[in-house]
């Protein structure tokens, strides 16, 4: 989608080699992955949400199911969600149709409001070293923040920090380890 984002990504690569040589190329990749994971954590999520809450507006017959049905998915990509609009519908639903269908209506309503909750952090730590939490309080703290661009630099902030932070974590270490060698490693025998 960006013409020059080859050229950005292989600059990005050798600033990386230049500042952290070994491990540059694997934090280019994960600030990959967690832009892939959360671009189709939001927009796959917000799509599903909104086919899902289409098919039970038609099947009820709401009137303008259709264009409910984009506002539920624009809600759901711009990160509002669609309580706004699936609330009134419901509490519509129980106002206008019988009992028996206004029920099984918001029974199927309410999981469909709530599905983004437990489907997004799901696919925005699928296949990434850095825990769910890190890259959900990137979501939101990058959102709040910085609005729409937020949602995809927070996570990528906070997973290459958290990456490096475990690689900083990891060479300390090593470099204890050997400078001060367990004197019970078992070079000795008894």
């Amino acid at each position: 989608m960006l013409s020059p984002g080859p050229m950005l990504a292989e600059t990005a690569a050798v600033f990386l080699h230049r500042r952290v040589s070994r491990r540059g190329n694997e934090f280019m990749q994960l600030a990959g992955a967690t832009i892939r994971n959360v671009s189709q954590g939001v927009i796959g999520v917000s799509v599903l949400q909104a086919l899902l809450a289409g098919i039970g507006l038609m099947a009820v017959g709401v009137p303008g199911a259709s264009l409910i049905a984009f506002g539920v998915l624009v809600l759901g990509i711009i990160q509002i969600g669609p309580s706004v609009i699936l609330i009134p519908v419901i509490i519509w639903s129980w106002m206008t149709k019988e009992t028996s269908t206004a029920l099984i209506f918001t029974a199927y309503m309410v999981p469909v409001n709530l599905i983004d909750n437990v489907l997004r952090p799901i696919i925005f730590s699928r296949g990434l070293k850095s825990p769910m939490l890190v890259i959900i309080v990137g979501v939101i703290g990058g959102t709040l923040s910085n609005g729409i661009i937020g949602l995809f630099v927070g996570p990528i902030v906070l997973a290459v920090a958290w990456g490096l932070l475990v690689a900083f974590i990891g060479e300390r270490e090593s470099v204890a380890t050997n400078l001060n060698p367990d004197p019970h490693s078992g070079s000795e025998r008894y």
